[in-house]
């Protein structure tokens, strides 16, 4: 059997991986295989260092000239702006599923189709419903869809508050669940409770970019 059931390329659209976009992405081996992940447009060689460390494939080039996308029978964007659900049907043959790796804004401001869809030369767009997910969680929903389930049938919350000692974070996005839990992972959690104010405070007061390197 096929290791990858489908694969998954994930353009970064931001400036630099976050310790938070990090950890969004280290969820994705939650999903599939770190072989089955692509990771574009990592702009520092430390990043791509640490990136490679996690996943099979990470290079500062951009998806729109890659020859990956060649090597596919189809290539699908999800795209909140899409037209067309994802359904169980679009995972026929060998796909490659791409996704923005977008730290969201809220609301959204339509950076996938701006920055991705209108510009990649290959493939369908598709959505995944009206809220506004994680990129791990898109990921996940996805991964439900391939094994058969339509839409409908996938569980999700909108907003989650995560509670420290004395204090709690709402993050406004959808989660999926799974087996009745928000999916997010427990490093997020724990850096968002732990290490987040720390970070904007330094950005803020100093300029320092919560990167991770």
């Amino acid at each position: 059997m096929e290791k990858c059931r489908f694969s998954v390329a994930i353009k970064v659209l931001e400036p630099f991986i976050s310790k938070w976009m990090f950890y969004e992405l280290k969820n994705l081996l939650e999903i599939l295989p770190h072989e089955c992940i692509y990771l574009f447009n990592v702009k520092r060689e430390c990043e791509i260092s640490t990136l490679s460390k996690f996943f099979g494939y990470v290079t500062g080039e951009s998806i729109l000239t890659s020859e990956i996308l060649k090597q596919y029978d189809k290539v699908i964007v999800l795209d909140p702006r899409a037209e067309e659900i994802l359904t169980p049907l679009d995972f026929s043959g060998k796909i490659l599923l791409v996704v923005g790796g977008i730290m969201g804004s809220h609301p959204p401001s339509g950076r996938t189709f701006k920055e991705l869809t209108s510009r990649l030369p290959v493939g369908e767009a598709r959505n995944i419903g009206a809220g506004q997910y994680t990129i791990d969680g898109a990921v996940y929903v996805a991964k439900e869809v391939s094994s058969g389930k339509n839409l409908g049938d996938i569980p999700f919350i909108d907003g989650l508050t995560v509670r420290g000692e004395g204090f709690e974070v709402f993050l406004p996005y959808r989660y999926p669940l799974r087996n009745g839990e928000p999916f997010i992972s427990e490093e997020e959690k724990r850096y968002i409770l732990e290490e987040l104010e720390e970070d904007e405070y330094l950005l803020i007061s100093k300029g320092k970019e919560p990167s991770i390197c």
